[in-house]
């Protein structure tokens, strides 16, 4: 088949996916990290209404929901270094919210090239994409010689996709590195599990206290604060 109907094909597909059929899953990995005093680390953002939440974000192609939340934390933490709870802890959460965005979204291929940090493309992407080839009868091998091409093509037409986020978080343990703002968190903190229950806005100390959903989740289960002091124990002192 012809690169170019291939990649017709498969828009076409999206298209039909988009308004008969659920909104494609894209699959976060998130990190609730523990240091040596029992604090958790926390960002925020105004983006999509995240408030003070757990560091998170899709996962890319061939990645585990384990090293995505590694990875994740440290990008949103500015340097914080994380590694896994010796008790392999994992919350798996409703999925999320539905938003639409590009099909690009959440993949380093689609950012400009002074922002992309690998060719990788998200794995919601990957699944759409053979979804996508499904809906359309395409083989699948096909479908992965030309995965890049398409994802290319696809991106340069701005395509729209409706997604649902599905969240999988990991109890991590501090091991090194320092927090900073950065470009997808305007504030990174620590704070006691009790203290973050209530934080507001920075720099909106009178402010409502401004918490995400899945941040609100987890710290509502009966066994968090047992499970954050059990996590204290294997984490390294953060340096202030």
């Amino acid at each position: 088949m012809p690169l170019s109907l291939l990649i017709d094909q498969i828009a076409d597909a999206i298209g039909v996916i988009n308004s008969t059929s659920t909104p494609a899953r894209r699959l976060v990995g998130g990190g609730v990290v523990v240091d040596a005093r029992g604090r958790v680390l926390v960002c925020y953002s105004d983006f999509a209404y995240q408030g003070w939440h757990f560091p998170k974000g899709g996962l890319d192609e061939g990645e585990s929901s384990l090293a995505g939340a590694i990875r994740e934390v440290e990008e949103e933490s500015g340097g914080v270094i994380a590694g896994p709870f010796s008790g392999d802890v994992v919350f798996a959460l409703q999925p999320g919210r539905v938003y639409r965005e590009p099909l690009g979204f959440g993949s380093s291929r689609a950012e400009a090239p002074e922002h992309r940090t690998s060719d990788k493309i998200s794995l919601g992407a990957v699944h759409l994409l053979a979804e996508a080839a499904r809906e359309a009868r395409i083989d699948l091998d096909e479908l992965e010689r030309h995965r890049y091409e398409v994802f290319d093509s696809l991106v340069g037409r701005g395509i729209q996709v409706a997604w649902v986020t599905v969240p999988t978080y990991h109890l991590l343990v501090y091991e090194s590195g320092r927090s900073r703002p950065t470009s997808e968190s305007q504030a990174v903190e620590w704070h006691t599990p009790a203290d973050v229950r209530n934080l507001r806005p920075p720099g909106k100390p009178h402010g409502k206290p401004r918490l995400g959903g899945a941040a609100r989740t987890l710290l509502e289960r009966s066994d968090f604060a047992e499970l954050v002091e059990r996590a204290k124990a294997e984490s390294k002192s953060v340096a202030e």
